[in-house]
């Protein structure tokens, strides 16, 4: 893929497209993570059939102090998760998963908006071929896009159609979703949704992220509108521009992978200390609508 090819008046489709490419090779690497599985415990089942034993291993034995004790601390796990998960679920990110055959509507459907259905193209081709577009333009591909106008104009329609041709994952979310009763939630859930977002993102080569009335949680971002005194409205507009503006969170693997050189160049003089990846840039694109 070149540049030139940036300029076409139709979405990329199949192997052209670099999300297409990455999504491949994600597959692959699933699949091979999962034939190593696989292969370790064929290898342990037929190392005890080799020993005379049976290939799947029996229930646990228990002493009988265990097997008295065994429901009391049942009682003890469920109690503790009544009064737990409520508050680990505050901050989980409220958003629905759809995928592209679970939308029904296409850029074909979209009729009496040309100008806009070929911006909408020009940012989905720059989306689907964004490694191209930033190996040979050295920039980054825009990230958000705001549809505005009036209810009924065919904002939410548009970002299904784009969901739909793009062939990505798309986290469906209402800006009233966001809205925590616990101080400091409301941001939080940002956070989930844009890490679901960005894992995605890197699972299936990109995603799309889409916010419904939007401007149901906006305010000034300075903080002197008259709704920057309700807690979870004042610092959401802050909170959504540095995830989409600000550093991408490594992975856990990259982390864990960082850790272990961080200890090992501890050790090293400044001259010999390894290098660690950067991290990469998750290839995601937020629609908002109001």
């Amino acid at each position: 893929m070149d540049l030139q090819s940036l300029k076409q008046n139709h979405v990329f489709r199949g192997a052209a497209a670099d999300v297409a490419r990455s999504r491949e090779r994600s597959r692959q690497r699933r699949l091979g993570r999962i034939a190593l599985v696989m292969g370790f415990v064929c290898v342990w089942m037929w190392n005890r059939m080799l020993d005379g034993q049976s290939a799947f291993p029996g229930r646990p034995h228990l002493s009988p102090a265990i097997s008295q004790a065994l429901p009391l601390l049942l009682l003890v796990v469920v109690l503790g998760a009544a009064v737990l998960l409520p508050f680990l679920g505050a901050g989980r990110s409220p958003h629905v998963l759809y995928r592209s055959s679970e939308i029904d509507t296409s850029l074909d459907d979209v009729k009496g908006i040309p100008v806009v259905v070929d911006e909408v193209v020009k940012s989905l081709n720059l989306f689907l071929a964004h490694k191209t577009f930033r190996e040979g333009m050295g920039g980054t591909p825009r990230r958000a896009i705001l549809f505005e106008g009036p209810p009924g104009t065919g904002k939410t329609y548009m970002a299904k159609a784009m969901a739909r041709e793009a062939e990505v994952p798309f986290l469906f979310v209402s800006s009233s979703a966001f809205q925590s009763m616990y101080y400091g939630q409301t941001n939080r859930k940002i956070r989930s949704y844009f890490k679901a977002l960005r894992k995605a993102a890197r699972a299936e080569g990109g995603a799309i992220g889409f916010i419904e009335e939007i401007d149901a949680i906006g305010a000034s971002r300075a903080g002197m509108g008259g709704s920057a005194g309700r807690e979870g409205i004042a610092g959401v507009v802050n909170e959504l521009l540095i995830q989409l503006q600000s550093f991408d969170a490594p992975a856990g693997s990259m982390r864990v992978r960082h850790w272990f050189v961080e200890q090992v160049n501890r050790l090293l003089p400044p001259g010999s200390q390894f290098r660690k990846r950067p991290t990469p840039s998750a290839n995601i694109l937020v629609i908002g609508a109001t």
